[in-house]
This record gives structure tokens, C-alpha cells and sequence, in this order.
């Protein structure tokens, strides 16, 4: 299948899950009670349930590096980067999302590159910021609403199975969208591991995996909207189990289709049919707080 039909593709079936969720009221979601936040911390020597770790990936966010010319972490379009489709690379529209993720290299836009930038670095902190797109860029950047961005780790790190983690503090606002999540780095689609996501209410967080086999219902979980959390998943042949602050939140069997390396990404969506559009209350720019990502393997 090509680059473009793949996409689609993902976008079109992650939109149909997303939607029934929303049909049904979650009522399938277990909520457990509010989990209290966890101080920053080095990286790990052992994951919440005894097993030494080694450490094999991190970013502590002193500085952003995107890849760009061959070089860097972070590539900031979906997929490996390929020229295609606008939407393609840069939104998911079987999701029905209305931003559109920004960097550097987008065409037109240089001119006004300081006002869009997504990124930010302050604080060992990387921000990714959402908010609408200036007036009259709208046609340069394809009709879409809002910018944002997207970072994923598949030109420089993949991995089968281990323990990923990521610290951060999650916007606040109706529309926002934001998600810490794995995928194949073949390309294909699913599976997919959705380590954390949130739909405009920071207070409350899903957990969910995708596979060819089925998906079981996503998990909600209460936290502190105004605090910084460690999201993490453990992932090896047997189980996948979520935690937030240490915390064992969702435990499932490992699907027979996730057994392959994957990449991380974090993003911040607006809109789409699970969280629905902005509206007048949503405070501007949206912002995801990033303090660090890292990933392990399990030690013999």
C-alpha cells in the first residue's frame, strides 16, 4: 500500500475506535481515583514491577533537536518523511483534525516562522504549542484552522518490547489533543500503543492499544491537571502494562501483531471527533509540557 493510502488508512480506522468510544460515553472505561504526581526523577534502574531496565533512549530536553539534513532526533512529520500528500504528513483528516504541524521546512511560511513555531525549550521543558493560524495564512497552509506540532523518534530510535516513559504536563482547553504513542517502524499500521492521551480535560487521561485482533475498550484515569506526570508503559511478549506515577493503571496480553519495533511520537492535536473542535473557552496557545521521554529494555 502506498505512503498516502497507509495513512489514510490509519486515520480512517484510529477515527472509527475513537468514535464508538465517544458513542458509548467511555461507560466501558474504568476510572480509578486521582493519582498524585511524581517529582521528577533520573532515569530508572528498575520498572515498577522489579525488573532491572537499561536505559537505551533519552531526551532530557536541554535543547530541541529536530531532524533535519540527516542529523538530529525528532523528525516532525508523520511517516519517514517522505514528500506526499500536505495532509499526509503534517494532520490526520479520518480523525477529522483541524491543525496542521508546522516546521521549518514548510513551504511559504518563512517570513512568518517565529510566530509559528511550534517548539520551545526552556527549563530542560520542551513546549509544543497549538493556536490558530494568522490571518491570511490559511490557504498557504491547505484551508487549515491551527498549527501545531509533532515530534517522533522513527529516523533515529525504534525498539521491540521495553519500558517507555514520558514526563509532562498535559494542556488544558476543549480541542486539545494531546498523545505520547508507539508505532511500527515499518510503517504499517496497526498495531499501535497509545502510552497516554487526553481530549481537552487534563484532568482526566485514556490508555488504549490497537491490533489487528481487536482493541480492547480505552482505560480513563483521573490525575491533577495541574501537575507534571510521568506516563510509562511496560511492553514485552506477554503484557502491556500502563502506569502514571509508578502506578499500574491497565493491564492487557500482549496482541499477537505487536511484536515488531516501534517508534516513539508525541503530538498535540485540535480537534477531530473525539475531543471535537475549540470553541470560545479554549485558552490560547494550547500548551504540552514535556520534561523528558526515555526508553529501556529489560535487562537480562
Amino acid at each position: 500500500m502506498s505512503d498516502s493510502a497507509s495513512t489514510r488508512r490509519r486515520g480512517s480506522h484510529r477515527a472509527a475506535f475513537l468514535a464508538a468510544v465517544a458513542a458509548f460515553g467511555l461507560a466501558a472505561c474504568v476510572k480509578v481515583e486521582q493519582t498524585v504526581a511524581a517529582p521528577a526523577q533520573g532515569p530508572l534502574a528498575k520498572a515498577p514491577d522489579g525488573r532491572r531496565l537499561q536505559l537505551t533512549f533519552a531526551d532530557e530536553f536541554d535543547t530541541f533537536r529536530p531532524y533535519r539534513h540527516g542529523k538530529g532526533v525528532w523528525r516532525t512529520v508523520f511517516r519517514d518523511g517522505k514528500p506526499n500528500h500536505l495532509t499526509d504528513l503534517r494532520s490526520l483528516p479520518g480523525n477529522k483534525e483541524r491543525q496542521l504541524y508546522l516546521d521549518e521546512d514548510f513551504p511559504g511560511i518563512s517570513a512568518q516562522w517565529p510566530a509559528l513555531d511550534p517548539f520551545s525549550v526552556a527549563g530542560g521543558v520542551l513546549t509544543i504549542s497549538a493556536r490558530p493560524a494568522p490571518q491570511g495564512l490559511e490557504a498557504k497552509l491547505g484551508g487549515y484552522r491551527y498549527v501545531s506540532g509533532l515530534i517522533t523518534t522513527q529516523p533515529s530510535f525504534s525498539q521491540t518490547y521495553g519500558y517507555f516513559e514520558m514526563r509532562a504536563k498535559l494542556p488544558q482547553g476543549k480541542g486539545m489533543w494531546p498523545a505520547f504513542w508507539l508505532l511500527p517502524a515499518d510503517l504499517s499500521w496497526p498495531p499501535e500503543l497509545d502510552v497516554v492521551e487526553s481530549i481537552g480535560d487534563a484532568s482526566e487521561v485514556y490508555f488504549t492499544a490497537h491490533s489487528q485482533l481487536g482493541s480492547p475498550p480505552a482505560v480513563k484515569v483521573a490525575v491533577d491537571p495541574d501537575a507534571f506526570h510521568v506516563f510509562s508503559v511496560s511492553w514485552d511478549p506477554k503484557a502491556i502494562v500502563w502506569y502514571v506515577d509508578g502506578r499500574e493503571v491497565k493491564r492487557q496480553p500482549t496482541p499477537a501483531d505487536m511484536s515488531k519495533p516501534m517508534y516513539m511520537l508525541a503530538n498535540l492535536a485540535v480537534g477531530g471527533g473525539w475531543p471535537g473542535d475549540p470553541d470560545d473557552t479554549t485558552p490560547w496557545p494550547g500548551a504540552y509540557r514535556i520534561d523528558y521521554i526515555r526508553a529501556y529494555r529489560f535487562a537480562p
